[in-house]
């Protein structure tokens, strides 16, 4: 766009400058043809933008409708979800209960120096699902408390090592599992 203005005022300076200068035929005739030629290099400007602009468009649509045809394949997976309680067998952290993943939890968190600075505290809920072959996906705060403290719950559920997965049926299955994550001010 810039450029085609840039030409625009090119060929405006043209045409002042030719008619100001000498008012002769050739000049007048140059004084046309500098005009007809900056509306073409102006028109072959636009069209070009144009055609780039359509192409982009093209490119987004396509890309859009791959992350819906995504969407849609991990909504008809999360069909197969169930809730941990379901499972003939439950999902087992580091061969131990679920008491085992919540002392991770707490073994590895580090206090933001922020949240401490504002004197922030509380229980952040994460809820995640443990998949079939037992890693955690899915991540993602269902009750806050802060920015900082929410990050970090976060981060420290998504660090956890593979969990042994539930089963039904003999067969590994993907559960839908939550964890509360307590801050505590000392």
């Amino acid at each position: 766009m810039k450029k085609i203005v840039t030409i625009a005022m090119i060929a405006a300076c043209a045409m002042m400058v030719f008619s100001c200068k000498n008012n002769g035929k050739e000049e007048e005739e140059a004084l046309k043809n500098a005009a007809g030629e900056a509306i073409e290099n102006v028109e072959g400007a636009a069209k070009g933008a144009a055609k780039k602009a359509g192409k982009a468009a093209k490119e987004a649509a396509k890309e859009a409708e791959e992350a819906a045809d995504r969407g849609i394949d991990a909504l008809e997976k999360l069909d197969d979800i169930i809730p941990a309680a379901a499972a003939e067998v439950q999902p087992t952290f580091n061969g131990g209960s679920s008491d085992a993943f919540v002392k991770y939890v707490q073994d590895n968190l580090v206090y933001p120096q922020v949240a401490i600075d504002n004197g922030e505290s509380g229980r952040v809920v994460v809820n995640f699902i443990v998949d079939a072959n037992g890693k955690i996906k899915n991540a993602k705060v269902v009750t806050s408390v802060s920015n900082a403290l929410d990050a970090e719950a976060l981060r420290v559920v998504n660090a956890a090592p593979d969990w042994t997965p539930a089963k039904v049926g003999g067969k590994a299955v993907p559960v839908a599992y939550s964890v509360p994550v307590v801050f505590a001010l000392r």
